[in-house]
Protein backbone atom coordinates (compact mmCIF):
# COMPACT_ATOMS: atom_id res chain seq x y z
CA UNK A 1 0.00 0.00 0.00
CA UNK A 2 2.63 2.49 0.80
CA UNK A 3 4.51 1.39 -2.62
CA UNK A 4 1.42 2.09 -3.96
CA UNK A 5 0.93 5.37 -2.43
CA UNK A 6 4.18 6.88 -3.25
CA UNK A 7 3.85 6.09 -7.22
CA UNK A 8 0.44 7.69 -7.43
CA UNK A 9 0.75 10.59 -4.60
CA UNK A 10 2.01 12.73 -7.75
CA UNK A 11 -0.32 12.54 -9.80
CA UNK A 12 -3.29 12.38 -7.74
CA UNK A 13 -2.11 15.95 -6.31
CA UNK A 14 -2.24 17.35 -9.79
CA UNK A 15 -5.83 15.73 -10.28
CA UNK A 16 -6.83 17.49 -7.61
CA UNK A 17 -5.28 21.33 -8.51
CA UNK A 18 -6.85 21.03 -12.03
CA UNK A 19 -10.10 20.40 -9.96
CA UNK A 20 -9.75 22.93 -7.86
CA UNK A 21 -9.10 25.25 -10.21
CA UNK A 22 -11.91 24.66 -12.74
CA UNK A 23 -14.62 24.62 -10.12
CA UNK A 24 -12.95 28.18 -8.96
CA UNK A 25 -13.92 29.24 -12.37
CA UNK A 26 -16.83 27.84 -12.39
CA UNK A 27 -17.91 29.55 -9.31
CA UNK A 28 -16.45 33.06 -9.86
CA UNK A 29 -18.59 32.54 -13.80
CA UNK A 30 -21.90 31.82 -11.68
CA UNK A 31 -21.41 35.04 -8.75
CA UNK A 32 -21.29 32.68 -6.40
CA UNK A 33 -20.02 33.64 -2.60
CA UNK A 34 -17.75 31.10 -0.59
CA UNK A 35 -17.09 31.67 3.11
CA UNK A 36 -13.56 29.99 2.44
CA UNK A 37 -11.13 29.71 -0.33
CA UNK A 38 -11.96 26.02 -1.48
CA UNK A 39 -10.63 23.22 0.60
CA UNK A 40 -8.72 20.37 -1.07
CA UNK A 41 -6.84 17.04 0.12
CA UNK A 42 -5.03 14.27 -1.03
CA UNK A 43 -5.49 11.64 1.67
CA UNK A 44 -2.99 10.37 3.80
CA UNK A 45 -1.40 7.24 4.04
CA UNK A 46 -1.87 6.51 7.47
CA UNK A 47 -5.50 7.69 7.12
CA UNK A 48 -6.37 5.06 4.20
CA UNK A 49 -4.77 2.22 6.17
CA UNK A 50 -6.51 2.93 9.39
CA UNK A 51 -10.08 3.05 7.12
CA UNK A 52 -9.13 -0.25 5.59
CA UNK A 53 -8.11 -1.65 8.68
CA UNK A 54 -11.26 -0.44 10.72
CA UNK A 55 -13.18 -2.32 7.71
CA UNK A 56 -15.20 0.89 7.02
CA UNK A 57 -13.73 0.17 3.55
CA UNK A 58 -11.49 -2.66 2.49
CA UNK A 59 -9.36 -2.34 -0.06
CA UNK A 60 -9.30 -5.41 -2.41
CA UNK A 61 -6.73 -4.43 -5.47
CA UNK A 62 -5.79 -0.55 -5.31
CA UNK A 63 -6.35 1.96 -2.76
CA UNK A 64 -7.31 4.09 -5.90
CA UNK A 65 -10.74 2.41 -5.12
CA UNK A 66 -11.39 4.86 -2.68
CA UNK A 67 -13.79 7.37 -3.93
CA UNK A 68 -12.51 10.04 -1.17
CA UNK A 69 -8.72 9.47 -2.18
CA UNK A 70 -9.04 13.40 -3.09
CA UNK A 71 -11.61 15.67 -1.63
CA UNK A 72 -12.35 19.16 -2.11
CA UNK A 73 -14.67 21.13 0.35
CA UNK A 74 -16.73 23.99 -1.01
CA UNK A 75 -18.24 26.21 2.10
CA UNK A 76 -21.27 28.53 0.82
CA UNK A 77 -22.52 31.83 2.61
CA UNK A 78 -26.14 31.53 2.08
CA UNK A 79 -27.86 28.52 1.36
CA UNK A 80 -29.68 29.16 -1.63
CA UNK A 81 -25.90 28.36 -3.81
CA UNK A 82 -26.11 24.75 -2.62
CA UNK A 83 -28.42 23.30 -5.02
CA UNK A 84 -27.19 25.24 -7.80
CA UNK A 85 -23.48 24.21 -6.76
CA UNK A 86 -24.47 20.72 -6.90
CA UNK A 87 -26.03 21.03 -10.40
CA UNK A 88 -23.27 23.10 -11.99
CA UNK A 89 -20.99 20.89 -10.84
CA UNK A 90 -23.29 17.44 -12.05
CA UNK A 91 -23.51 19.19 -15.14
CA UNK A 92 -19.70 20.21 -15.73
CA UNK A 93 -18.81 16.47 -14.40
CA UNK A 94 -19.81 12.81 -14.80
CA UNK A 95 -21.02 11.59 -11.42
CA UNK A 96 -19.23 8.32 -10.69
CA UNK A 97 -22.07 7.35 -7.54
CA UNK A 98 -25.69 8.62 -8.50
CA UNK A 99 -26.50 11.81 -6.45
CA UNK A 100 -29.75 11.29 -4.40
CA UNK A 101 -30.61 14.59 -3.05
CA UNK A 102 -31.51 13.35 0.88
CA UNK A 103 -34.86 14.68 2.63
CA UNK A 104 -33.65 16.25 6.15
CA UNK A 105 -35.19 13.86 8.99
CA UNK A 106 -37.31 16.18 11.21
CA UNK A 107 -36.64 14.77 14.64
CA UNK A 108 -32.63 14.37 14.06
CA UNK A 109 -29.99 16.69 15.24
CA UNK A 110 -27.16 17.67 13.22
CA UNK A 111 -26.07 18.25 9.25
CA UNK A 112 -24.87 16.71 6.71
CA UNK A 113 -23.27 17.71 3.74
CA UNK A 114 -23.64 17.07 0.35
CA UNK A 115 -21.29 15.03 -1.09
CA UNK A 116 -20.63 14.04 -4.68
CA UNK A 117 -18.33 11.40 -6.41
CA UNK A 118 -16.93 12.95 -9.86
CA UNK A 119 -14.88 12.62 -12.54
CA UNK A 120 -13.59 14.62 -15.64
CA UNK A 121 -15.51 14.00 -18.95
CA UNK A 122 -14.26 11.95 -22.00
CA UNK A 123 -13.99 15.70 -24.19
CA UNK A 124 -11.63 16.78 -21.02
CA UNK A 125 -8.81 14.16 -21.22
CA UNK A 126 -7.75 15.34 -24.76
CA UNK A 127 -7.00 18.70 -22.98
CA UNK A 128 -3.28 18.65 -21.94
CA UNK A 129 -4.13 19.42 -18.22
CA UNK A 130 -6.41 16.49 -17.83
CA UNK A 131 -4.61 13.74 -20.49
CA UNK A 132 -3.52 11.79 -17.42
CA UNK A 133 -6.28 11.95 -15.39
CA UNK A 134 -8.69 8.97 -16.62
CA UNK A 135 -10.68 7.07 -14.40
CA UNK A 136 -9.55 9.68 -11.49
CA UNK A 137 -12.00 9.90 -9.09
CA UNK A 138 -12.74 13.01 -6.73
CA UNK A 139 -15.34 13.72 -3.69
CA UNK A 140 -16.75 17.22 -3.46
CA UNK A 141 -17.97 18.12 -0.36
CA UNK A 142 -20.79 21.03 -0.48
CA UNK A 143 -21.68 22.86 3.07
CA UNK A 144 -23.42 26.19 3.81
CA UNK A 145 -21.15 28.02 6.54
CA UNK A 146 -23.64 26.51 9.41
CA UNK A 147 -23.25 22.97 8.12
CA UNK A 148 -19.57 23.77 7.83
CA UNK A 149 -19.50 24.59 11.59
CA UNK A 150 -21.72 21.76 12.61
CA UNK A 151 -19.46 19.69 10.64
CA UNK A 152 -16.01 20.73 12.85
CA UNK A 153 -17.53 20.92 16.18
CA UNK A 154 -18.78 17.06 15.82
CA UNK A 155 -15.41 16.50 14.55
CA UNK A 156 -13.62 18.34 17.43
CA UNK A 157 -15.75 16.29 19.73
CA UNK A 158 -14.74 12.58 18.18
CA UNK A 159 -18.18 10.94 17.71
CA UNK A 160 -19.57 10.01 14.15
CA UNK A 161 -23.38 9.15 15.04
CA UNK A 162 -25.75 10.15 17.23
CA UNK A 163 -26.32 7.18 19.40
CA UNK A 164 -22.60 7.37 20.49
CA UNK A 165 -23.59 10.81 22.50
CA UNK A 166 -23.89 10.30 26.03
CA UNK A 167 -27.69 11.21 26.70
CA UNK A 168 -27.48 14.37 29.18
CA UNK A 169 -25.38 15.71 26.63
CA UNK A 170 -27.84 15.20 23.53
CA UNK A 171 -30.27 18.04 24.68
CA UNK A 172 -27.56 20.79 24.48
CA UNK A 173 -26.80 19.68 21.12
CA UNK A 174 -30.45 19.59 20.03
CA UNK A 175 -30.22 23.34 20.96
CA UNK A 176 -27.08 23.93 18.91
CA UNK A 177 -28.62 22.41 15.72
CA UNK A 178 -31.71 24.60 16.20
CA UNK A 179 -30.14 27.57 15.93
CA UNK A 180 -27.43 26.88 13.47
CA UNK A 181 -30.54 26.09 11.03
CA UNK A 182 -31.91 29.19 12.50
CA UNK A 183 -28.43 31.11 11.53
CA UNK A 184 -28.66 29.39 8.20
CA UNK A 185 -32.63 30.98 7.34
CA UNK A 186 -31.58 34.07 8.89
CA UNK A 187 -29.01 34.74 6.77
CA UNK A 188 -30.88 33.83 3.69
CA UNK A 189 -33.90 35.88 4.65
CA UNK A 190 -30.95 39.07 5.24
CA UNK A 191 -29.74 38.36 1.95
CA UNK A 192 -33.45 38.32 0.19
CA UNK A 193 -34.13 41.39 2.18
CA UNK A 194 -31.18 43.26 1.16
CA UNK A 195 -32.01 41.93 -2.45
CA UNK A 196 -35.63 44.19 -2.64
CA UNK A 197 -33.84 46.69 -0.89
CA UNK A 198 -31.58 47.66 -3.78
CA UNK A 199 -34.38 46.49 -6.14
CA UNK A 200 -36.57 49.60 -4.46
CA UNK A 201 -33.39 51.46 -4.27
CA UNK A 202 -33.00 51.65 -8.40
CA UNK A 203 -37.13 51.93 -9.46
CA UNK A 204 -38.54 54.17 -6.34
CA UNK A 205 -38.80 57.15 -7.64
CA UNK A 206 -36.22 60.58 -6.92
CA UNK A 207 -37.77 61.91 -4.20
CA UNK A 208 -38.74 58.88 -2.36
CA UNK A 209 -34.57 58.52 -3.02
CA UNK A 210 -33.83 61.61 -1.05
CA UNK A 211 -35.61 59.80 1.93
CA UNK A 212 -33.10 57.52 2.56
CA UNK A 213 -29.83 57.15 4.44
CA UNK A 214 -26.17 57.43 2.32
CA UNK A 215 -25.01 54.41 1.15
CA UNK A 216 -23.18 53.48 -2.22
CA UNK A 217 -26.78 52.43 -4.14
CA UNK A 218 -28.34 55.86 -3.05
CA UNK A 219 -25.11 57.30 -4.01
CA UNK A 220 -25.32 56.37 -7.21
CA UNK A 221 -28.88 57.54 -7.62
CA UNK A 222 -27.80 60.86 -6.38
CA UNK A 223 -24.83 60.89 -8.93
CA UNK A 224 -26.96 60.03 -12.10
CA UNK A 225 -29.56 62.65 -11.40
CA UNK A 226 -27.02 65.18 -10.57
CA UNK A 227 -25.12 64.16 -13.66
CA UNK A 228 -27.80 64.21 -16.03
CA UNK A 229 -27.47 60.34 -16.13
CA UNK A 230 -23.88 60.37 -17.36
CA UNK A 231 -22.26 58.73 -14.12
CA UNK A 232 -21.34 55.80 -14.48
CA UNK A 233 -19.12 54.23 -11.50
CA UNK A 234 -19.07 50.69 -10.53
CA UNK A 235 -19.81 49.10 -7.25
CA UNK A 236 -16.35 49.25 -6.08
CA UNK A 237 -15.72 53.34 -6.52
CA UNK A 238 -19.09 53.87 -5.31
CA UNK A 239 -18.40 52.16 -1.61
CA UNK A 240 -15.18 53.90 -1.60
CA UNK A 241 -16.54 57.17 -2.55
CA UNK A 242 -19.72 57.15 -0.64
CA UNK A 243 -18.14 55.82 2.87
CA UNK A 244 -15.66 58.91 2.38
CA UNK A 245 -18.14 61.03 2.33
CA UNK A 246 -19.46 59.46 5.35
CA UNK A 247 -16.04 59.38 7.66
CA UNK A 248 -14.44 63.07 5.83
CA UNK A 249 -17.47 65.10 5.45
CA UNK A 250 -20.08 63.60 8.25
CA UNK A 251 -22.98 63.17 5.56
CA UNK A 252 -25.45 60.78 6.02
CA UNK A 253 -28.32 61.15 4.10
CA UNK A 254 -28.63 61.37 0.94
CA UNK A 255 -30.78 64.67 1.24
CA UNK A 256 -28.08 66.89 2.84
CA UNK A 257 -25.60 65.64 0.05
CA UNK A 258 -28.10 66.44 -2.60
CA UNK A 259 -28.52 69.84 -1.63
CA UNK A 260 -24.92 70.45 -1.41
CA UNK A 261 -24.18 69.18 -5.00
CA UNK A 262 -27.34 69.48 -7.19
CA UNK A 263 -25.79 72.57 -8.56
CA UNK A 264 -22.56 71.05 -10.00
CA UNK A 265 -22.45 72.09 -13.60
CA UNK A 266 -22.01 69.11 -16.28
CA UNK A 267 -19.91 69.71 -19.07
CA UNK A 268 -20.62 68.64 -22.72
CA UNK A 269 -17.72 66.04 -22.56
CA UNK A 270 -18.79 64.24 -19.16
CA UNK A 271 -15.95 62.81 -17.42
CA UNK A 272 -16.49 60.83 -14.38
CA UNK A 273 -13.30 61.56 -12.23
CA UNK A 274 -13.96 65.44 -13.51
CA UNK A 275 -16.87 65.35 -12.03
CA UNK A 276 -16.10 63.46 -8.75
CA UNK A 277 -13.32 66.03 -8.12
CA UNK A 278 -16.25 69.04 -8.51
CA UNK A 279 -17.78 67.19 -5.98
CA UNK A 280 -15.08 67.26 -3.53
CA UNK A 281 -14.41 70.24 -3.69
CA UNK A 282 -17.59 71.57 -2.90
CA UNK A 283 -17.58 69.08 0.11
CA UNK A 284 -14.22 70.63 1.12
CA UNK A 285 -15.78 74.40 0.80
CA UNK A 286 -18.79 73.30 2.83
CA UNK A 287 -16.45 71.62 5.50
CA UNK A 288 -14.15 74.69 5.69
CA UNK A 289 -17.15 77.26 6.22
CA UNK A 290 -18.48 74.79 8.80
CA UNK A 291 -15.32 74.53 10.66
CA UNK A 292 -14.78 78.19 10.68
CA UNK A 293 -18.26 78.62 12.38
CA UNK A 294 -17.53 76.01 15.03
CA UNK A 295 -14.24 78.03 15.54
CA UNK A 296 -15.88 81.45 16.06
CA UNK A 297 -18.90 79.96 18.39
CA UNK A 298 -15.80 78.61 20.19
CA UNK A 299 -14.11 81.81 20.66
CA UNK A 300 -16.88 83.74 21.56
CA UNK A 301 -17.70 81.05 24.16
Amino acid sequence: MEEEYVKIQEGYSDFLKEVKRVIEKILINHNIPTAFNIYGRLKKLDSIQEKHNSKRHEIQHTITELNDLVALRIVLLFPEYKDQVTNLLLEEFNPVVEYKKEKPIVDKFGYSSTHLILEVKEDWLRTPDFKYHQNKKIEIQIRTLSEHIWAEISHSLSYKREENIPKPIQRDLYRLSALLEVVDDKLQSIKNDVLKYFDYITTCSFEDILETDLNPETFRRIMKQCSQENYSLNDLHNREISSKIEQNYNILTTRALFELISEIPVPTNYNDAEFINNLFEILNEDKDKTDKKQEEKEQEQ
